[in-house]
This record gives structure tokens, C-alpha cells and sequence, in this order.
């Protein structure tokens, strides 16, 4: 064997031995992160997704889409609630994926008020222990998953890593989601969309074009991270939770403290996923014929918002079985509706 191939063999290895010691150690009760500064490798990308029982059954989906089409074995990690820990591994233990406490990732970082975080909405709280996984120490660079996310082609790490250890950065300027709103609703959305953003662009002393650096996956560098708490969070007395509480946008606080503090270089890359933030989108491309297979011509992967998308929760709903028929019903009229309307104004 040649001495190229015999560095590459011994990456492979290095690679292989890393994920397996990072499973063992968060498969530990006590998991903190003091056990991993010690490492010489930190991995370069892992693939990540914070979910929580009522998304059980679209975990199960997005590991097999995983299992299905990571060629290159990129690990996958999931943080859930205490509670669900046992029940995700018992669902996903034919997928190679590692489960573990999402109050680890708290632990890592002691300036966070935890009975703070439990005491917000859902959303938000997810939004700061996302944020805050880089601080596990288990990768340089991490694809968030959202467990509405599905892959439909061939992924590896050159789809997410431009050189070295620097990732591409999703930055445009979110006009899919604006123009189809503007033309099916919901109407607030290009406020919505405004007030999102420019309260972080203003807190960090930004001007000029509102940026969207999203949607999910999110494709994130612990080096942005950790500089937006070194030259911004730190200095007035912040952490992330305090910032998340000032203008609930993860991805933004991300997106403008890279462009602020160019922790990386900037190679700039549109969505990776086709994203379905609303229904009468997925419905107007089944119109036009767009299926997964040609949507795979352009993106790694889809994503059903799950918002809409209810009848993929896990469990029994709250709702009584009169007004879950009659909500199918309105769906289903509404559908007819909107495909007949469009195909009308096609004509």
C-alpha cells in the first residue's frame, strides 16, 4: 500500500475508533463533556437532530432515510427529554444512531439556568440546546436535523464541507418562501419573516440586506459559535438563552454572527433541502409534477413541516376523534380546491 493510501486507511480507522468512544461515553449517565478535551481528533461533521416523543415516528423516517443514503457513515446523534431517552433507543436500535440526554449538552456549559429552560416553550428551548451541542466537543462543523427532515439521494461530507474543516455557509435571502406566501398566504409572513431578523442584525450593528440563513437542515461551524459568545453573549453578560429570549431566531444569531465575526470563510451555498413550510406548497409542486426523484436533481433532501403535517405525531391525540375527522374533512376540501384554482389559472 502506498503511503497516501496508508494515511488515508489510518483516518478511516481514527475516524471509526472516535465514534465508538463518543457513544460509549455518552451512553454514560453521567455524561459531561470533561471527558473529551483529551482527544487528539475531533471528528469533522456529524449529522444531529433535537427531537422529543410527539416526533418519534418522524425520527424513525429521517434514520432510515439516513441509514438509506449516508454513504460515507457519517455519524448521527439524537438528544431527547430524560423521560424519552429509553423509548428512542428502543425505536431506533436497529439504526446506527447514538441517543443520549439533552441535559448533557446543558452541563456543558454552566452560565445556562436550566430550570430557566424548562420553564419556556418548547420551541424555544430546542432552539438553544441545538445552539449549544458544539460544546459536547464531538465535531467541528454539525448538520442540524430537524426530525421532519428526510434525505432522498447520496450524501457525504463534501456536500456539507467546502476544505479542511470549513463548511459551506446557507445564506440567501428567503424569497421562495416570501413569493409564495405573498401569493397563497398566510399575508403576515414577509413581517414575520422582518421581525426575526432585524432585531439581531441591529443587536450586533448590522445594515443593509435581511439575509435568511436557514431553513433546516442548519449547516453550523462551532467556531461561529463560539465566537458570537466571545466577542458579543460574554461581553454583555449573555448567554444563549438570553439571546434566544431577545429574538427567537437560531439560525440568524448564527447567520449574522458569521458574516459579523468571520470565525470562517464564507462559501455560500442555497438551501440544502427543499423545505415545505406550508401545505398548499408541497400541493402546488404536486401540480406541477415535481416528485422526490426530480426535487433529488437539486437537494439533498425534503422537509414536511411537521406544523401541518399532524397526523405523523406519535401517541394519542388530544384532540376528540369528531374533530380530528372533521379537520381531515376541511383538509381535503381545501386541497381539491387549491390544486382545481391553480389548474384553472394555468389554463
Amino acid at each position: 500500500m502506498s503511503q497516501d493510501g496508508c494515511q488515508l486507511e489510518w483516518s478511516r480507522q481514527s475516524e471509526k475508533f472516535l465514534v465508538l468512544l463518543h457513544k460509549k461515553i455518552l451512553q454514560k449517565k453521567n455524561f459531561n463533556n470533561t471527558y473529551l478535551p483529551g482527544l487528539l481528533i475531533m471528528l469533522n461533521i456529524v449529522l444531529y437532530s433535537c427531537t422529543f416523543r410527539k416526533d418519534l415516528n418522524r425520527t424513525i423516517k429521517l434514520a432510515e432515510s439516513i441509514q438509506k443514503y449516508n454513504k460515507e457513515k457519517i455519524p448521527f446523534y439524537v438528544s431527547v427529554p430524560s423521560d424519552d431517552v429509553e423509548l428512542f433507543r428502543e425505536h431506533l436500535q436497529e439504526f446506527d444512531a447514538t441517543i443520549f440526554d439533552e441535559n448533557d449538552i446543558f452541563k456543558a456549559n454552566p452560565k445556562l439556568d436550566i430550570q430557566k429552560l424548562y420553564e419556556i416553550r418548547g420551541g424555544l428551548r430546542q432552539q438553544v440546546i441545538k445552539s449549544e451541542f458544539w460544546r459536547l466537543g464531538l465535531s467541528e462543523n454539525y448538520l442540524v436535523l430537524d426530525s421532519d427532515c428526510i434525505f432522498i439521494r447520496d450524501f457525504g461530507e463534501s456536500d456539507f464541507i467546502f476544505i479542511e474543516n470549513i463548511p459551506y455557509s446557507v445564506i440567501h435571502e428567503g424569497r421562495d418562501i416570501l413569493q409564495s406566501t405573498e401569493r397563497f398566504g398566510p399575508k403576515k409572513i414577509r413581517q414575520h419573516f422582518l421581525n426575526d431578523r432585524m432585531p439581531i442584525m441591529a443587536a450586533l450593528g448590522r445594515k443593509g440586506v435581511v439575509y435568511d440563513f436557514g431553513y433546516a437542515p442548519f449547516l453550523w461551524s462551532k467556531k461561529v459559535w463560539e465566537s458570537l459568545d466571545l466577542n458579543y453573549l460574554s461581553p454583555n453578560g449573555m448567554n444563549l438563552l438570553d439571546a434566544i429570549l431577545l429574538c427567537g431566531s437560531e439560525f440568524t444569531w448564527y447567520g449574522e454572527a458569521l458574516i459579523n465575526f468571520r470565525a470562517i470563510a464564507i462559501y455560500p451555498r442555497e438551501q440544502l433541502f427543499k423545505h415545505y413550510h406550508y401545505e398548499h406548497q408541497l400541493w402546488a409542486d404536486q401540480v406541477l409534477g415535481y416528485k422526490e426523484h426530480i426535487l433529488a436533481r437539486n437537494y439533498l433532501g425534503v422537509v414536511y413541516q411537521s406544523n401541518w403535517e399532524s397526523w405523523g405525531d406519535f401517541g394519542p391525540s388530544s384532540k376528540a376523534l369528531l374533530s380530528l375527522v372533521w379537520r381531515s374533512v376541511k383538509r381535503i376540501i381545501k386541497k381539491i380546491q387549491f390544486k382545481l384554482s391553480l389548474l384553472i389559472s394555468l389554463l
